[in-house]
């Protein structure tokens, strides 16, 4: 009877366990780009990988034609910007992550800098 009772503890702990593992999420606030090494990237800019943490930017905004308006960033990549406070991330690898957030607003374009450089930067 005593053996029974230890299986027992020992199935229920390791199905706490299995249950805490699988209901983990993936937390991409923290990411820091700059924190990897630049040579695993193949075109040399971790930037082309990685959106920026900086700043909130959106290249896809949509909103509803209500007053206020109700807006969601469409951008989906490896993390999101900093002011998302519901970031959901697949966990595969790379992960592709997307904000969730409703806003009356959208936020300024991530690329709006590039357009702005000389040619000769564009390469």
């Amino acid at each position: 009877m005593e053996l029974k009772k230890k299986v027992m503890v020992v199935n229920v702990a390791l199905m706490l366990f299995l249950m805490g593992l699988l209901s983990a999420s993936v937390d991409a606030h923290g990411f820091d780009p700059s924190s990897f090494i630049p040579e695993i990237f193949p075109n040399d800019d971790a930037n082309y990988y990685v959106k920026s943490t900086t700043k909130a930017c959106c290249d896809k905004c949509f909103c509803t034609k209500s007053i206020p308006p109700l807006c969601r960033c469409a951008d989906v990549g490896k993390t999101c910007h900093l002011a998302c406070k519901h970031c959901f991330c697949t966990r595969s690898e790379p992960p592709k992550c997307h904000c969730a957030d409703i806003t009356n607003f959208c936020y300024e374009p991530c690329h709006h800098s590039f357009e702005t450089e000389p040619e000769a930067l564009k390469e």
